[in-house]
């Protein structure tokens, strides 16, 4: 079976919402339920393009596939960055394209408050990067330091495909040596519009489906009114990214 892990890593609690305007995510629901359906035995083949996200949604995708009980493998199509890089890392074999990549750097995170709750989030943010650094080394098998990795994460560093494979944090270059032709913590380098935006607009949106007949008097389907108010609510959302 294969599914791809592509856009921006999300909560399931949001997920729904961001595709419902079209929004490309992943969500840890998406490796739970491909895993629930994927035959016995049958090897998971999880296609990876994504900048990351929630750092905590890609902890939990980790744990999904660290711990599943069918062979896992993850292949970088273009991109694994940041909290996608750390899914990447659970898998029981990765294969990268020769063009692809892999980016890691620091957690980020907003906080309002005192000096206690700045001192807070610090705390917080580096526990949150020594458990990226044990995912990467789970992987890598002392072929880089930790010491080295860390560095790499305080620079955000790009890594090539062949730097990814001396590393460990790839086991193979597709077509070279394989024969395969908490929401806030964030670790990405994309942006999706504002969830709290959205999520009104979605709710209204939805209360107008319901009390709204499908096909207009003149036969169009789909209202050309709710098309537009969508169309509003993105251009809305969009005022106020979440940097992620």
């Amino acid at each position: 079976m294969r599914i791809k892990v592509n856009g921006v890593i999300v909560s399931d609690d949001i997920a729904d919402i961001y595709r419902y305007w079209g929004y490309q995510v992943a969500c840890p629901s998406d490796i739970r339920n491909a895993l629930a359906e994927n035959p016995k035995d049958e090897e998971l083949v999880i296609e990876i393009n994504s900048g990351g996200g929630s750092v905590y949604a890609g902890f939990e995708m980790y744990s999904l596939i660290h711990t599943a009980n069918v062979p896992t493998r993850v292949e970088v199509q273009s991109l694994a960055g940041s909290a996608a890089s750390v899914i990447m890392a659970a898998a029981d074999t990765v294969a990268i394209s020769p063009v692809g990549q892999v980016m890691i750097h620091l957690p980020t995170t907003f906080t309002w408050g005192n000096q206690v709750d700045h001192k807070q989030s610090t705390q917080m943010l580096e526990a949150v990067t020594s458990s990226i650094i044990v995912a990467y080394e789970n992987k890598c098998k002392g072929k880089v330091t930790r010491d080295k990795l860390r560095q790499m994460m305080d620079n955000e560093t790009f890594i090539t495909a062949e730097q990814a494979l001396e590393y460990g944090l790839v086991d193979e270059i597709i077509g070279e040596n394989s024969t395969v032709n908490y929401n806030n913590v964030i670790n990405s380098m994309g942006g999706l519009p504002d969830i709290e935006k959205l999520r009104e607009a979605y709710n209204k949106a939805k209360m107008s489906n319901q009390s709204q007949p499908t096909q207009s008097p003149d036969g169009d389907s789909s209202s050309k009114g709710a098309a537009n108010k969508r169309a509003i609510a993105i251009a809305e959302a969009s005022l106020n990214l979440t940097i992620i």
